[in-house]
């Protein structure tokens, strides 16, 4: 056994966890097993928890400054962790989280009417910020193939040739299919990308959970120019489950777009870190990456017991191979429920998934399910789904 019990049951309702409390709202009972909104329902690091204590008994919860180990504690878990020597002056921060910056780089990029790139199916909230900021998604559907996604580059360059296209908005790991794009993959991208001097905004959240035998490259790590032509995003939110702090880091290497980047933060008096996201984030990336480690061979034990239990009593489902990211992707097409999938499943089986279609046309017989809970729960989950199928 390791360090820390993840299956020591954590009761989070009424504790106005958005997860587990707002069922009701979003799916219109409140007796649901929630599987749906991504974050994890294991406590943080003890470590976390005992820098939060020592900082609340010094009583004073005042602004606060990002100090030399808050960048060092950044820079140190890349370069360690995934072999990325991030340059200091490159680093800026949102405090409000990645969808914010993401915004204020599409309003810095863009004019409205311009089209942005994005492979289908996407993070929601993501595919959000380019059309609610008067912009075009040019889709580029990823193509599955034996139960994985690829890029599809043929149907890519004529996107990025186009004129009107200004950013191409990505994720790696992609939300919600988990797949990790490989160096290869990268490269291949960040060249069409260059060529055609198409930004790249890369939403890398879900960087840190690469499965065994994946490995996480970062976009501006393959050259300079593509150090100078990205702007990706990542925080601490995912990776040690701190999504109520909202922090998140973002890797600019153009200098002049960093400045105006700032100056909007400035603008918008974003500029500083929630005290308590702050004194996480040191802690997190400095002490607690064997939290990490433990979490991730977890999720992937999950991962591997639903899958047999599937393949077992629940053949009319297919999942997929997830390369990062502690979601399943799972097509729910041979049940034969089609427009009825979603009730059924909360209606009949009292369970609550991300249905398919938030993430993009053509997904609505699929399910995003979060597998970052207890084992015990995850399963249950399934065998309400058989039991409703059995009567």
């Amino acid at each position: 056994m390791g360090r820390i019990d993840l299956d020591r049951p954590v009761e989070r309702r009424g504790t106005d966890s958005f997860k587990w409390d707002a069922v009701g709202r979003f799916f219109g009972r409140e007796d649901v097993i929630p599987m749906w909104v991504a974050d994890m329902d294991f406590p943080c690091a003890p470590e976390i928890l005992e820098a939060f204590e020592a900082h609340i008994r010094h009583g004073v919860m005042g602004y606060t400054v990002r100090n030399d180990g808050y960048l060092a504690a950044i820079r140190n878990w890349f370069s360690s962790r995934h072999g990325w020597d991030i340059p200091e002056e490159h680093l800026a921060f949102s405090p409000p989280g990645v969808i914010f910056a993401v915004n204020v780089l599409l309003e810095l990029l863009t004019q409205p009417g311009d089209r942005v790139v994005m492979q289908t199916p996407n993070y929601d909230a993501l595919m959000d910020s380019v059309e609610k900021s008067g912009l075009e998604i040019a889709r580029n559907p990823l193509k599955a193939k034996d139960g994985r996604y690829e890029l599809d580059f043929d149907g890519l360059e004529p996107l990025l040739a186009d004129p009107r296209t200004k950013v191409m908005l990505m994720a790696n790991p992609n939300n919600p299919t988990g797949r990790l794009w490989t160096e290869e993959e990268l490269r291949r991208l960040g060249e069409l990308c260059l060529a055609h001097k198409v930004m790249i905004l890369t939403d890398d959240i879900h960087c840190d959970f690469a499965m065994q035998g994946h490995r996480y490259v970062p976009l501006p790590s393959l050259s300079p120019e593509l150090a100078e032509h990205t702007v990706l995003f990542t925080s601490t939110n995912k990776t040690f489950n701190l999504g109520g702090l909202q922090t998140a880091t973002v890797v600019i290497g153009d200098a002049e777009l960093r400045e105006r980047y700032c100056g909007a933060m400035l603008r918008y008096q974003t500029r500083l870190d929630n005290l308590f996201g702050a004194i996480a984030l040191e802690t997190a990336y400095e002490k607690c990456g064997y939290w990490l480690d433990e979490v991730l061979s977890y999720v992937a034990e999950n991962r591997r017991v639903l899958a047999e239990y599937v393949l077992e009593h629940l053949p009319g489902l297919k999942l997929y191979h997830m390369d990062a990211t502690y979601f399943a992707w799972i097509d729910f097409s041979g049940l034969g429920k089609e427009e009825g999938l979603e009730d059924f499943l909360v209606k009949e089986c009292g369970v609550a998934f991300t249905p398919g279609r938030e993430f993009g046309s053509g997904c609505g017989t699929f399910m995003r399910v979060n597998l970052a809970c207890r084992r015990a729960l995850m399963l249950e989950a399934f065998r309400r789904i058989e039991a409703a199928l059995k009567k």
